[in-house]
Order: structure tokens, then C-alpha cells, then sequence
């Protein structure tokens, strides 16, 4: 019986985060006052975390490093994107 609630809450969950991405996807309005972490901003570009965090340190992407996470300016994402 355990094992039934397991399995159904990973199926919620798995539904929120397919449903958290077409969201995302469809809403891709990037507010230029909002600070967004590297993950968000991965989202928006259309790479990886990691793809991120290397144009961060060829200073190609506008950012900080706040208590061990990067932190991304919009209007920095928006510029990246004009290029």
C-alpha cells in the first residue's frame, strides 16, 4: 500500500514538472529587473546549467556568484540573446 502512494505521488510529480516546462516553454517572457538563477536562465537560452555557468566565466553572460549560486540579471539574458 506504501508503495502504491510512492508511486502515484512520483506520478504528480513527474506531471508538475512536464507541466512546469510547457509553461516555460510557451512563456518565454524574460522581465528585465527580475534576477534569475543559472538554471531559470538555462531555460531561456535553450542549454544546460553547465553551458551556463561557462559563458558566466568568458564573461560572454552578466552574473554573480551569491552563497554558492549563480544569480543572472534578465536584462543581461536579454542582451546575450540581441547578440
Amino acid at each position: 500500500m506504501i508503495w502504491m502512494a510512492i508511486v502515484r505521488a512520483g506520478t504528480v510529480l513527474s506531471l508538475a514538472a512536464a507541466v512546469t516546462h510547457y509553461y516555460d516553454l510557451r512563456n518565454r517572457e524574460i522581465k528585465p529587473n527580475r534576477i534569475y538563477s543559472s538554471t531559470e536562465a538555462a531555460r531561456f537560452l535553450g542549454v544546460g546549467r553547465r553551458a551556463v555557468v561557462g559563458l558566466m566565466k568568458r564573461e560572454e553572460l552578466r552574473g554573480r556568484l551569491v552563497k554558492g549560486n549563480f544569480r543572472i540579471p534578465g536584462q543581461s539574458i536579454i542582451e546575450y540573446l540581441n547578440q
